[in-house]
């Protein structure tokens, strides 16, 4: 099966040519846990990296409001064959066997902790046109607990029409004349998930507050073709930022972490 799965995955790859693709993991994780769930977390990532990783970047967000799991981890690849290539935990085996024997134990409860918050996950996989499907605004300051929102949307039509529209009446005019950070969709290819999934990110709550206030532009063209291609009911939900891989270690939001 997982031969089959590489074979998809790399005919996938050469289809999309310059696209990166990303991995979804979602996980549910009870609220009192997630702040143990997202040290481990970081001591793993940090210990898993060495020169043979595929991985571009890794975001994570813990749940805030809305419908949808508990902590969702973002994982940016080149192509889908990096992605299916990537092994995390040749790194970490690697990587703890130079530790010394008390270092390794640590290391070992530190798994265990990490790798229950992945009991009952569910995962996917989505093509990410950066070029097309992301815009943001200068200097933006990425190393604060910024608001994630995510909304998923299924199309009645072309998936690309239906993303194409959302920027066109929401996405853009919130960058460039509102208080949306940055914000853009990615498209479903592998696993569970939404047609299109849309994001969008602010500095707090209170920007995210009136932005939504006033959301949207006077395009109503694109407004008007972006609900006449949606399909069923669509879900949102609001995340928090809560670290990221930078330079190979994973910094967790705020100056001081």
């Amino acid at each position: 099966m997982k031969k089959l799965n590489l074979i998809m995955l790399l005919l996938f790859s050469i289809t999309i040519s310059a696209q990166s693709v990303v991995e979804v993991t979602y996980l549910d994780i009870p609220a009192t846990e997630i702040g143990d769930f997202v040290k481990a977390h970081k001591k793993i990532t940090d210990m898993s990296q060495d020169e043979n990783r595929t991985i571009q970047a890794s975001w994570v967000y813990r749940h805030w409001y809305g419908s949808g799991a508990s902590v969702v981890i973002y994982d940016l690849y080149n192509s889908a064959e990096d992605a299916i290539n990537d092994d995390p935990f040749a790194a970490l085996n690697k990587n703890v066997k130079k530790l010394s024997d008390e270092k390794q134990k640590e290391m070992e409860a530190t798994f265990d902790v990490w790798w229950s918050g992945f009991n009952n996950h569910w995962d996917e996989m989505r093509n990410y046109n950066m070029d097309n499907y992301f815009v943001t605004k200068e200097n933006v300051d990425w190393d604060i607990p910024f608001v994630y929102v995510e909304g998923n949307y299924n199309s009645s039509g072309s998936e690309a029409d239906l993303a194409d529209a959302f920027m066109e009446w929401s996405i853009k005019p919130g960058v460039k004349d509102g208080l949306m950070m940055a914000g853009g969709a990615t498209l479903h290819y592998k696993g569970a998930g939404s047609d299109v999934q849309f994001f969008s990110t602010y500095k707090d709550i209170t920007e995210f507050a009136k932005q939504i206030s006033n959301s949207g532009s006077d395009n109503s063209e694109a407004s008007s073709k972006f609900w006449s291609l949606v399909e069923g009911s669509h879900n949102d939900q609001i995340l928090i930022h809560v670290g990221h891989l930078e330079n190979g270690v994973f910094n967790l939001a705020g100056k001081d972490n």
